[in-house]
């Protein structure tokens, strides 16, 4: 995959400025308004989007007349596009400085961490201004070339709360040490179970480190528990060959280890290549959180007398929010702003998932699908109605849908907001950082994109070619004159042969040539 990414990046061009002419260009239909510039008609008439639909809108932020419109008001597949919306209706929820607080309390012999929905609990070096992040980011993880653990120590907010407790006093638990996980209902959604508790984004990384040919390669484990075993079954291939490393849960029990605790590396990793990380995804967060909670206890001198690694059991718990007296303990996350940063930063789906769970626990409920109803109830505040915005989860699961116009009007509403004047700087910025930090580097519209990536992607089993039904790019450009402008474009039913990771990312650099292109056509006031 390493080559393929080289072939994607030299894919990169400058986006060329727009054209002065009006209604003669290829692309250009009835109803359009403004010409679409010269760099987006060439990405469109590229092979790839033959038989792809398209829609834009670019306005002025002040609101005044479109610059470019184009199936405005038509519904386009969003994907993480979804983000924007739940991910803004939780910063209206809650404050744009709210910081969820974890606590730890003593429930008679037993030791009890209440997950609130911290989305780091102390890892990512959360005491940073800002929340610690690599691209490509972890959770993609042997889908994308050049991933790495997440930066910081993902049990460092364990380690805090187990210290606190010592502190305290406690120097054993004679009872259980259990996982609060009660504050909603466990989803799942995306492939992966959004709980309360989340530690190093629940997911065990496992890095391989080419050795010598024909031999295992090392292994690095991140986080190292007795929750989970690795089972090295992978070996060390020849110079140039393919990465086809694979983490996955033994195919039977081992003995000695709890059902469903081990996991199986297998595969080559070329002698080569760069070290090479693979994820699982925890499907028990809370007995996850249980065993690595025990081992900081015990890190820190407290003693436990529980199994480390039996399951996590709420059974004999009092009820949820009547914990006696004050807790021993206690850990504040980072403000939701920075939450909000990290998640669009990356497209962190357990993120965007989990705050929709947070925003059905704002309304009242514990069933997280009733978090899209909050989006919804916002986004009618400002006129979008229900039928312009499909979400079926907080992140950007297939068919989530929306129109151009709804999410301009969105991306308005936004930057209106308290926290609104930080916007744009908490959005990936074209060719610095984030999801778009390796598009349009060095070129005029460097610096000058803030935007959120969207990508639903599927594969044919039948030609290994990729369907892309989504793709979509919104956020804001400054124009020439530095005057601010809100867009939303987006592209379904683009057709790739060959490789499917490869043809994601020149989907998602072609996207950015376009943002360039009708970037650098923006008018001077």
């Amino acid at each position: 995959m390493a080559v393929a990414l080289l072939a994607v990046a030299s894919l990169l061009v400058a986006a060329c400025t727009g054209s002065d002419d009006d209604a003669d260009t290829p692309a250009a239909t009835e109803g359009t308004v403004g010409s679409l510039p010269d760099g987006m008609v060439e990405v469109m008439d590229r092979d790839p989007y033959g038989h792809a639909r398209w829609g834009v809108l670019v306005e002025p932020l002040d609101e005044g007349e479109p610059v470019v419109s184009r199936g405005a008001e038509e519904l386009f597949g969003m994907g993480s596009n979804t983000k924007l919306y739940t991910v803004g209706t939780y910063l209206d929820a809650v404050g744009a400085d709210h910081r969820i607080t974890t606590p730890v309390h003593q429930q008679g012999d037993d030791l009890v961490l209440v997950g609130m929905g911290d989305l780091v609990m102390g890892g990512r070096d959360a005491g940073a201004d800002q929340l610690g992040y690599s691209i490509p980011p972890q959770p993609d993880a042997g889908l994308l070339p050049g991933t790495k653990p997440a930066p910081g120590d993902p049990l460092a907010g364990l380690d805090d709360l187990a210290g606190q407790v010592a502190a305290a006093g406690v120097t054993e638990v004679p009872g259980d040490v259990v996982v609060d996980d009660r504050l909603f209902e466990p989803w799942s959604t995306q492939g992966a179970t959004i709980s309360p508790i989340v530690v190093n984004d629940n997911l065990v990384a496992v890095e391989a480190t080419p050795a010598e040919e024909g031999q295992p390669p090392t292994l690095r484990v991140v986080p190292e528990t007795a929750a989970f075993t690795v089972e090295n079954r992978a070996t060390t291939g020849a110079a140039g060959g393919d990465t086809t490393v694979a983490l996955a849960p033994a195919e039977t029990d081992v003995e000695g280890d709890p059902e469903g605790s081990t996991l199986v590396l297998s595969g080559e990793v070329p002698a080569d290549a760069e070290p090479f990380l693979t994820v699982f995804d925890v499907p028990d967060p809370a007995s996850f959180a249980r065993t690595l909670f025990i081992e900081a206890l015990q890190r820190a001198g407290v003693a436990v007398a529980a199994d480390p690694t039996a399951g996590n059991d709420t059974g004999d718990l009092a009820p949820f929010g009547s914990e006696p007296g004050d807790p021993v303990a206690t850990l504040t996350g980072p403000t939701s702003a920075q939450v909000a940063t990290l998640i669009w930063k990356i497209s962190f789906n357990v993120g965007a998932n989990l705050l929709t769970c947070l925003l059905a626990v704002e309304g009242g409920s514990t069933e997280c699908t009733d978090g899209l109803a909050a989006v919804h109830d916002r986004l009618g505040d400002i006129d979008v109605a229900d039928e312009e915005v499909w979400m079926l989860n907080g992140a950007g699961a297939e068919f989530s849908s929306t129109t151009p116009e709804a999410m301009v009007a969105w991306l308005r509403w936004m930057r209106d907001q308290d926290w609104g004047e930080d916007l744009e700087q908490m959005l990936p910025i074209m060719g610095v950082d984030g999801s778009l930090g390796l598009s349009q580097q060095d070129t005029p519209s460097t610096g000058r994109i803030q935007a959120k990536t969207g990508t639903w992607a599927g594969g044919d089993p039948g030609t290994g070619d990729l369907l892309l039904p989504g793709l979509g790019l919104a956020g804001f450009m400054q124009g020439p004159d530095g005057r601010d402008h809100v867009f939303a474009v987006y592209m379904n039913g683009a057709t790739f042969p060959g490789d499917p990771g490869e043809a994601v990312l020149r989907s998602t650099f072609d996207m950015s040539d376009v943002a360039a292109a009708l970037q650098q056509a923006l008018p001077e006031a």
